[in-house]
Order: C-alpha cells, then sequence, then structure tokens
C-alpha cells in the first residue's frame, strides 16, 4: 500500500511540474512543494533533489529556447555578431562676416536643425573581423554625415523640403590580427592615425589598407600605424599625356601615411602619449594645382583649384598627458602640432611668393576636464549616467599647411587660413543618452589672403573675416 501511494504521489509530482512547465510563472511554487514533501517524509531527499535536477535542466532549456526566439541567427563561422548604431538631433547657429568682392562686405547668418544617423554590424571569426556600417549625409566620402530637416537643392522642385534622405556606404572593411602585435585590415575604415580633428574630420573614413603595430613593454607601449589610402573623391585614373598636360575630370590620387609613437604609463594616475606622423601623396597634381596660380588676395570670396593636394610635405606631431586630479575627476592637456616642409613651392604655384612660417603650420593646443573613475575609463572616454566632460581648445591652420580636405568640417566652416577657439561640453543623461553644446569663434589668421575651401563650407560664397558656430545636440546610441 505505501508503494502504490508513493507512486501516487510522484505521478501527482510530476503532474504538477508538467503544469509548471506550461506555466513558468508557477516554477518557484512546484520546487517548493517538493520541498515540503521531502520535510514531510513523503519523498526521500534522493528523489526529491533528481526532481528538482530535472527542474534545473527543464528551465535552462526554456531560457535557450526564449532567448533564440529573440535572436537573429547568423552563421556558424561567425563567433559573434554586434549590431550597433547612433541617432543625433542638431541645433546649430553659424554666422560668418566678410566680402564678396573687391569692395562688397557682408554678413551670412543660417540657422538650422539636423539629424546623424547611423546602423552598423561587426563581426568576428576566429582572429578576422569585419565593420559595416550605413549612415546618413550628403556624400559617401564627405566629412559630414549630417543631413539638414527641410533643406532641399532645389524648393521648385521638391516644395523647400527633401522627401528622403540618403543613405551611403559608411565602412565595409576586414580585418586580420595576424600576431599580438601586427593587425591587417582593408577596405573603408575608421582611421587609424592617433590625430586631432584639426587634421583629420572625425566622420571621415579611409579607403585602402591599413597596418597596424602595437607592442607592450612594461610600462611602456609602442605602436605604429601605416595607411595607403585612396584619397577624397578621387576614383578615376589620371591620364597623362606626353606633352605633360593632363586628361580626365576626376583623377586618382593617394595619400601615404607613416605613424610612429608611444604610451607611457607613469602610474595608476597619470600617463603621456605623443606620435610623429609623416604624410606623402601619390599623383598630386590630380586635383589640380591649388589656388591655380591665381594671387590669393583678401578680398576673393572663392578660389579656383581649393582641392589641390599639389606640394604637401606634411609631418604631423599630436600628444596628450593625463591625470586623475582625484578620485572622480580626470584632466588632459593635449595638442597637435603639423608643418608643410614644401610650403614655398605650394605658395608659389598660387602665386603667392614666400609668406612667413604663420602659414606653413598648423597648431592646436587644449583642456580636457572629465568625470571619470580612474585613469582607464577616462583615457577611453568610457562615460556612465551622469558624467559629464569640458574641452576647450585654441586653434591656428595656415594657408598652406595642410590638406584641405581633411580637417573638421565645423571649426572653421571648412576653411584654412582660420585661427579660432572652441568649446565642448557634454553630459550623460543615459549610458547611452549624451546632451551636448559647442560654441566656437574664428577669424582671419593672415589677413594677406583669403578663407578658401575645398568642400562642405555651409557659408559659401562669403570670404570670412569672422565666425561663429553654436550647437545643441542630444545623442541616443545602442
Amino acid at each position: 500500500m505505501k508503494s502504490i501511494k508513493l507512486r501516487g504521489v510522484c505521478a501527482a509530482v510530476t503532474g504538477a511540474l508538467m503544469f509548471g512547465a506550461v506555466a513558468p510563472a508557477m516554477a518557484d511554487n512546484n520546487d517548493d512543494i517538493i520541498y515540503t514533501l521531502m520535510a514531510k517524509g513523503v519523498l526521500t531527499e534522493e528523489e526529491g533533489h533528481q526532481l528538482l535536477n530535472g527542474r534545473d535542466k527543464e528551465r535552462t532549456v526554456e531560457k535557450k529556447a526564449m532567448k533564440s526566439a529573440g535572436k537573429v541567427t547568423i552563421s556558424d563561422a561567425i563567433d559573434n555578431a554586434t549590431i550597433y548604431g547612433s541617432f543625433r538631433a542638431r541645433e546649430e547657429y553659424r554666422s560668418g562676416s566678410g566680402t564678396t568682392g573687391a569692395t562688397t562686405t557682408a554678413d551670412n547668418t543660417r540657422t538650422r536643425t539636423r539629424g546623424k544617423f547611423e546602423l552598423g554590424v561587426s563581426t568576428s571569426a576566429g582572429k578576422w573581423y569585419s565593420d559595416i556600417a550605413l549612415v546618413t549625409g550628403s556624400d559617401s566620402s564627405s566629412r559630414s554625415d549630417n543631413f539638414t530637416f527641410g533643406g532641399a537643392s532645389s524648393s521648385t522642385t521638391s516644395g523647400g523640403y527633401n522627401p528622403k534622405e540618403s543613405i551611403y556606404l559608411k565602412r565595409a572593411m576586414l580585418g586580420w590580427k595576424a600576431t599580438d602585435w601586427l593587425t591587417l585590415e582593408a577596405g573603408r575604415m575608421k582611421n587609424p592615425l592617433y590625430t586631432t580633428q584639426m587634421m583629420w574630420d572625425g566622420d571621415y573614413s579611409v579607403s585602402g589598407l591599413n597596418e597596424k603595430f602595437n607592442y607592450k613593454m612594461g610600462n611602456t607601449e609602442l605602436f605604429a600605424n601605416f595607411g595607403q589610402w585612396a584619397h577624397y573623391k578621387m576614383d578615376r585614373t589620371l591620364v597623362e599625356n606626353s606633352n605633360g598636360t593632363q586628361t580626365g575630370s576626376t583623377k586618382t590620387g593617394e595619400i601615404y601615411a607613416f605613424q610612429g609613437g608611444a604610451k607611457y604609463q607613469f602610474n595608476d594616475r597619470a600617463s603621456a602619449k605623443a606620435a610623429l606622423t609623416y604624410y606623402v601623396y601619390g599623383t598630386e597634381k590630380g586635383r589640380g594645382i591649388f589656388m591655380s596660380g591665381k594671387a590669393a588676395t583678401p578680398n576673393q570670396a572663392t578660389v579656383s583649384g581649393q582641392y589641390g593636394v599639389n606640394n604637401l610635405n606634411i609631418f604631423e606631431v599630436p600628444a596628450e598627458i593625463n591625470y586623475m586630479v582625484s578620485d572622480k575627476v580626470g584632466l588632459r592637456v593635449y595638442g597637435d602640432w603639423s608643418i608643410n616642409t614644401d610650403a614655398d613651392a605650394r605658395a608659389a604655384a598660387a602665386g603667392a611668393g614666400y609668406t612667413g612660417s604663420v602659414d606653413d603650420t598648423a597648431w592646436m593646443l587644449g583642456v580636457t576636464v572629465a568625470s571619470a573613475k580612474d585613469l582607464k575609463s577616462f583615457e577611453g572616454n568610457k562615460m556612465k549616467a551622469g558624467d559629464w566632460s569640458a574641452n576647450l581648445w585654441y586653434q591656428e591652420i595656415g594657408l598652406f599647411a595642410v590638406d584641405p580636405s581633411l580637417g573638421d568640417s565645423d571649426f572653421m566652416d571648412s576653411r584654412l587660413n582660420m585661427k579660432g577657439v572652441v568649446f565642448k561640453g557634454q553630459y550623460n543623461i543615459e549610458d547611452n543618452v549624451a546632451f551636448n553644446l559647442s560654441a566656437g569663434h574664428g577669424s582671419r589668421l593672415n589677413g594677406r589672403f583669403t578663407t578658401p575651401y575645398s568642400a562642405g563650407a555651409d557659408l559659401s560664397g562669403l570670404n570670412l573675416t569672422s565666425f561663429d558656430l553654436v550647437q545643441l545636440d542630444l545623442t541616443y546610441k545602442f
């Protein structure tokens, strides 16, 4: 009789557990039943633990099934795939004063609401990895990924607004971690160089090949980055005729970058980093002669040949010092300096003659203060909800010092021959939601010359003497 009774109890318990499988919310109640039966001696400890172990296995299978139902399946060859992205809403005000002709002065003001959206997926498979991203903007090789709400190229054809915005391929690259110290990349990629916005816009993607070296010795980390990239919008073969002339509307051009640097960790509160970068250009006449042999007078609003990369032989030295001033606040002093050693020839080709050192160099000096729990999080800018940062810098960019197509597109309106100060502040509302305020003021560096722009100038047609920009951003990352 006892055996029959025990079988009946076990059957009842089994039925309850089966019901619990149908109703997962009652899983904890089923466990309580088993423990009660064990306490009353109806079930032995061995029988009870067997039933409990069975329930644990059932719950594991249920959780895996629920997770699988909500995931996108990927190839078995891929170890990991991550979908990421961001959206930024921006309110912007910019204004400038300058000239539009030999004697005409003018002011220009532009207020607009803008957006920026990026969606990407990164994968890894052993030593291989990839990154593919789509982004809004006006051009796949542009320095800006922004689009303007209500902006249109022609109010007569679209009623003053864009019926839809364009999506471009931002990145499409393949990487291989050949060794612990060597990584190779190919495709359209993030800029691998240690640099600043003075030399490279943060939205700019390089296209070609990267070789990245990293080796650590004690407190010193040595790094090197080499790049062979197609130049901005240069995507056709340059035809060099026997008489020295060139044909083709868009010519092939290349940038070769060679960078070596080091980071030194003094202790858990302080570090320093610096590098030396050398840039050399391939088919340098591919975009024409900078300013096309025409003297750049102060009253010229536009100058032909503003894309030219002839006579650019550039050295750049970025550097920074990081220090935790307290257990919650970090301080960074940073700078960047570059010189074009062929600036005299570049100026002569523009019909300007020798101009002096102010026109062959570019430099910036800044300071960042931010909340951070330790030096590592401060160096990596890993901000959490409630964190804040403030960044202030001054910069000067000489007319013949740098490539006109690569620098920051906001400050100073994508122009050369400008100097000015910029402030950027950030507060993280959530771990993935941030509010930013940016403001800057600039003016002409050398009054003898114009302030040319290669692309993206929002106050085009105006030769600037002064410039102001204010931006309010709200960014959501996922």
